[in-house]
């Protein structure tokens, strides 16, 4: 019975002498230590601190943790003054696989539509952070004509790359003419009477008397520019030959001259079967008004820049932005004509999306062909 006695005891000493330690020894305790692992993480983690383009703003304001930018600039913006800075000094940085410097600028070329470039930032560890920048640079809306210069003939008035009416006047001895227009652009496509032109230019035959030349200029952004020549190829000229009779004598058309004989007496001689009156010769002298024509050119829907007339050949019609076709309804003036709208006989035509839609009706009688424009431009 006197053993456990004195192990309570003892157990009773050992508690008093801990509480008196206690009270004036410290005692170290895990969760008192500061763990500095995450934060060495995060300086170690690479990231970006900036990234500016001068002179222009991105689409959101930048945050180290938004890993995507946009940004969008017009078409004569050929290029961008960049700069990407790391908030770890020692991140290697690369632009689309180049390495750059942080907080340096660097120049970039933009080609037109979208220009992407990947930043990557790497820690030399295994992780990488990637940033995108994509840069939307504009189509180019340029659709004006440098010069058009003719094989024969000469613009009137002269040119001016604003000017899309001219008038053109070749001898009957031109049966084509060679067309090279050239654009301020060379982003723009060109067409003439609908075929593509090359650098040789387009070469058009020309019926006798007055035809039209449709010069259509397209913008890299798809804005239309129509020229149109009226081209007037001259009559043949009518010559007249005398008749030589057995004697060698040559007979000709007398003029009434005081002092001259109205006839020569001569008996062999018949009157000249072939030869053309003074008022045949007249009549011929004078070029034929052209068949290819419309007497009434109207539309389903539009108010038109001016009224018709059969001698005018380019005209605007407003339309409202949300039509998306329209009927057009030519009249010939010779029933024997053949109208053609858009190469087509139909008669209702869909309206492009964008802006502009030019339109193109061609009349052709026998060897003479009268070419109208319309230009359908939607309310914006």
């Amino acid at each position: 019975m006197k053993e456990p006695i004195q192990s309570k005891a003892l157990n009773v000493m050992l508690v008093i002498s801990m509480v008196w330690m206690g009270g004036g020894t410290y005692i170290p305790k895990a969760y008192a230590e500061t763990n500095t692992a995450p934060v060495q993480e995060e300086q170690q983690e690479g990231k970006l601190s900036k990234i500016e383009i001068e002179g222009i703003k991105l689409d959101q304001l930048f945050s180290a943790d938004s890993k995507e930018y946009s940004a969008t600039v017009k078409n004569e913006v050929q290029s961008i003054k960049l700069l990407v800075e790391s908030s770890n000094p020692d991140s290697s940085i690369t632009i689309n696989g180049q390495t750059v410097i942080s907080g340096v600028v660097g120049a970039y070329s933009l080609q037109t539509g979208e220009n992407k470039f990947l930043i990557s930032v790497d820690n030399g560890s295994d992780s990488t952070n990637t940033y995108t920048l994509t840069i939307m640079r504009e189509e180019n809306d340029n659709n004006l004509l440098q010069s058009i210069t003719l094989s024969k003939g000469q613009l009137s008035p002269n040119f001016s790359s604003t000017g899309t009416d001219y008038k053109v006047v070749v001898p009957n001895d031109v049966p084509v003419i060679t067309i090279k227009p050239t654009s301020v652009e060379t982003t723009s496509t060109i067409k003439v009477n609908e075929t593509l032109v090359t650098k040789d230019g387009a070469t058009v035959e020309l019926p006798v008397g007055e035809s039209d030349i449709i010069i259509a200029v397209t913008a890299e952004n798809g804005d239309k520019r129509i020229y149109t020549l009226h081209i007037t190829r001259a009559a043949a000229e009518i010559k007249t030959t005398g008749n030589t009779n057995t004697t060698g004598n040559t007979n000709s058309i007398q003029n009434n001259k005081p002092g001259l004989s109205q006839s020569t007496s001569q008996p062999n001689n018949r009157p000249n079967s072939t030869q053309p009156t003074s008022q045949q010769a007249s009549s011929l002298d004078v070029e034929k008004t052209s068949k290819a024509l419309l007497t009434s050119l109207s539309v389903s829907e539009g108010s038109w820049d001016s009224t018709f007339t059969s001698d005018e050949f380019t005209y605007h019609v407003t339309v409202s932005s949300d039509m998306d076709e329209v009927t057009l309804n030519p009249i010939a003036k010779s029933s024997n004509s053949e109208i053609l709208i858009e190469g087509s006989t139909k008669e209702t035509i869909k309206l492009e999306d964008d802006s502009k839609t030019i339109i193109s009706i061609v009349v052709t009688n026998e060897d003479d062909r009268k070419t109208y424009v319309l230009v359908f431009d939607k309310e914006s």
